[in-house]
């Protein structure tokens, strides 16, 4: 089959074609001129970027759309008049869930962390699986993976409910939160996507559920397992120290786990791996094995480098929840710096809706610096100012400042020389990490 994908540079987009290509099928695609993380992924999978045009789509069996893309789009628009089937991204990966056993990770927070992990201890298992996830995974040097086992491991996303175009037997939901308030008008329809999702799993299947927040409310037609920090889940992990804690099942000993990741999100992240572990009997050494050597995504606490005696993380939290959990993480490990979070707000719809716990969730951070919301393509309406979450931050925080995104190269440049150890965390789904890969650019061409 001949498959083209109209924004393949796409975390997801990439991800999907280069498993398509390795299943034999014909793949092309298209994109901005813009590099992306993706760019080499799919030169070393041989797919040729091509610029939009109508001849893209011409003599070909389906066109995959990114969602960054509506009808109006050329070689959407083309394909549609040439009665082309043109499937989004999640409904293409729904076809891809009929020809295996698949294994959904879904959750508001946590999918592509969880996702790598399972899929990594997957492998580790020699279950051979594919694997397809929102970012790049050092473990697998990807974001995807062609196997040739007869499971896939994938990140399911709740937003405009697309994980409902997926066929499961096994659902990991790590949490529900309120989030995509273009979509979603609130936290009980959110909830509602996600029992809808968990109604359609087989009856020999499992819906393994984080037990400490809102998703042990799902009802589920299969076995159901549930993990987190609380006593009263099936899988508990006991935390010792930064990086090491010890997992019980139904309150017997398991065994101690250590992790390199930071916070204790990611100790709930893998139980959930451990969970799904347990479902398909794998080997705990197996789990303690993936999770000690799980070196992480792109993008989640990621150390970029070091400017002069200051570290330099960043981070795809762009959720008051995700910022909490990711500051406390930072700060826990790094108690005697000062903890810098450089927070670029994605969306005006979201910053809006969520101004006041914005504002509320930087209280592990030392100084707070805001600077200018990253615009969503699918908005057009400037609904919200960035000296509004300025100002309302100022409320609960000692230390807020706004810097114009363009003057944040020259601001680390100038901070970088205090005395004082800082640890500069930027924060945000948008291109904010760019700004301290310039910093860090920078500082290595003049030292």
């Amino acid at each position: 089959m001949r498959i083209h994908f109209t924004g393949v540079k796409g975390s997801g987009m990439s991800s999907l074609a280069q498993i398509c290509k390795q299943k034999g099928h014909t793949v092309t695609g298209s994109d901005v001129a813009e590099t992306f993380f993706t760019d080499k992924l799919l030169s070393q999978a041989d797919i040729e970027v091509l610029p939009f045009q109508e001849e893209n789509v011409q003599n070909v069996d389906i066109v995959c759309a990114s969602a960054a893309y509506g009808s109006s789009h050329i070689e959407l628009k083309t394909a549609s008049e040439q009665d082309i089937p043109i499937l989004t991204y999640p409904m293409l990966l729904g076809e891809l869930t009929k020809d295996h056993e698949s294994v959904l990770i879904s959750g508001t927070h946590g999918k592509t962390t969880t996702t790598g992990l399972v899929g990594a201890m997957m492998m580790n298992a020699d279950f051979d699986p594919t694997i397809v996830v929102g970012s790049y995974i050092e473990t697998l040097k990807n974001n995807a993976r062609f196997g040739r086992g007869r499971h896939l491991v994938l990140e399911a996303c709740e937003y405009k409910r697309h994980f409902l175009h997926y066929n499961g037997k096994v659902m990991v939901v790590t949490n529900i939160d309120f989030d995509h308030p273009d979509y979603f008008p609130d936290i009980e329809d959110t909830f509602t996507a996600f029992q809808e999702a968990v109604d359609k799993l087989p009856e020999n299947g499992a819906l393994i559920v984080c037990g400490d927040n809102l998703a042990r409310n799902l009802a589920a037609p299969c076995r159901v397992i549930s993990y987190g920090l609380s006593e009263d889940n099936d899988v508990v992990g006991v935390k010792k120290e930064p990086g090491k804690f010890d997992v019980y099942v139904h309150g017997e000993l398991l065994g101690e786990m250590t992790t390199p990741l930071l916070g204790e999100h990611n100790i709930q992240n893998a139980l959930a791996m451990v969970s799904v572990g347990l479902y398909y009997d794998v080997p705990f050494r197996v789990m303690q094995e993936t999770l000690r050597n799980y070196i992480g995504v792109k993008r989640r606490l990621e150390l970029k480098g070091e400017l002069n005696q200051h570290l330099i993380y960043d981070d795809y939290a762009h959720h008051p929840t995700e910022i909490r959990v990711t500051l406390h993480a930072v700060k826990e490990n790094f108690p005697y710096a000062r903890v810098v979070s450089i927070f670029q707000p994605h969306t005006y719809s979201r910053t809006k809706r969520l101004l006041g716990e914005f504002a509320q969730s930087f209280q592990s951070a030392d100084w707070v610096v805001l600077t200018d919301i990253f615009a969503s393509e699918r908005e057009k309406d400037k609904t919200v100012e960035i000296q509004e979450l300025v100002e309302e931050t100022k409320k609960h925080h000692p230390r807020v400042t706004y810097i114009p995104k363009s003057e944040l190269r020259q601001w680390f440049e100038e901070i970088s020389q205090a005395n004082e150890r800082h640890v500069f965390l930027t924060m945000g789904a948008g291109d904010i990490y760019k700004e301290g890969e310039k910093a860090l650019e920078q500082f290595l061409l003049t030292s």
